[in-house]
């Protein structure tokens, strides 16, 4: 195999991780947490503002001048106390104010999205869709922050999957869908948590999104525990028992090659669950690309028959690859 030319592979996909929220371990101003996960290997921050936007201007400045400083992505997630599809016009209105107040906050730090829960069907699920919309549109989105409609797990909240979609499709310039995969988990009641199921969601995804909207997916992360309701409560990703699993929605994206997700990890280990998944999806990475050279060089048929189960084994493979080609992929 002397003088083989190395095949072009397009499996590269530089996914980002970070926290929703000030990770344990953090003691100091909000601006210095970027500073800190950057210093841990993480490069997304979610700013929680659930229980109000309580960030000064100033803050929000040194915040974005910061993330900036050390490459990190910086989002939003708005109040919990937002309910857009609401028919009572005193919620529909102070949801409105506190949307507002998220996108200024984001738009003063120079972030890119305010992550929002829609709201819930009332008595009306037609009604109450057509209030979000409504809603949306008064918004204006006039500035460079996109406004994120986060899937939801409980099945009395707008935000299937397909309805995020239909809004955000609505607003190409200013909305786009969050998919939150333990929400996913626990709306379909656990049908989340094989290879078919997550790319059912990202083939609906590739349907009905432009290119740069794919690029640009925006992402939650962590187990759930969910009843006939849906959503009970999110897990770490250490505890057993319960889904979806990480690694089974990374080797999915690195095999379609979705280029840039953006992985949050919304759990009460944060930092430490971001950095799980950071490895995972590394190590998936170099596993899809072993497959695929091998494949590509003819030695096996499929990226399914070759299946190194450690880095030893992989190990393994470079070297029996080093002498056909001294440009095989670094492991």
């Amino acid at each position: 195999m002397e003088g083989v030319k190395e095949p072009a592979l397009n499996m590269t996909v530089k996914a980002r991780f970070g926290t929703a929220g000030i990770p344990n371990g953090y003691k100091g101003r909000t601006s210095g947490v970027v500073a800190f996960l950057a210093s841990m290997g993480l490069d997304a921050f979610e700013y929680e503002a659930v229980r109000g936007v309580r960030i000064s201007d100033e803050e929000s400045r040194a915040l974005g001048e910061q993330a900036r400083a050390h490459g990190v992505k910086l989002s939003m997630h708005a109040p919990y106390y937002v309910n857009l599809g609401s028919s009572d016009p005193r919620i529909w209105e102070e949801s409105l104010t506190r949307v507002r107040q998220a996108l200024h906050a984001l738009e003063v730090a120079g972030g890119d999205i305010v992550v929002v829960h829609p709201g819930y069907y009332g008595n009306s699920p037609k009604e109450a869709i057509a209030n979000v919309i409504k809603g949306i549109s008064a918004l204006g989105g006039q500035g460079r922050v996109k406004l994120g409609l986060e899937t939801m797990g409980r099945l009395s909240q707008i935000g299937s999957l397909e309805e995020v979609v239909d809004i955000s499709t609505s607003f190409p310039s200013f909305v786009v869908p969050v998919i939150d995969w333990a929400h996913l988990e626990a709306r379909s009641l656990g049908h989340m948590r094989n290879k078919e199921d997550v790319e059912s969601v990202l083939d609906y995804l590739d349907r009905r999104l432009s290119n740069r909207e794919l690029s640009e997916l925006h992402c939650h992360f962590s187990k759930m525990e969910f009843s006939s309701r849906g959503e009970v409560r999110h897990h770490n990703l250490d505890e057993k028992g319960f889904y979806p699993d990480f690694s089974v929605v990374a080797e999915t994206f690195i095999e379609r090659g979705h280029p840039s997700p953006t992985f949050i990890a919304e759990t009460s280990n944060s930092a430490n669950d971001a950095l799980t998944m950071k490895g995972i999806f590394s190590h998936l990475s170099r596993v899809t690309r072993t497959r695929s050279y091998l494949v590509a060089l003819g030695l096996c048929q499929n990226t399914r028959q070759v299946d190194p189960a450690s880095y030893s084994e992989i190990r393994t493979l470079r070297l029996a690859l080093a002498g056909a080609n001294s440009r095989a992929p670094r492991l």
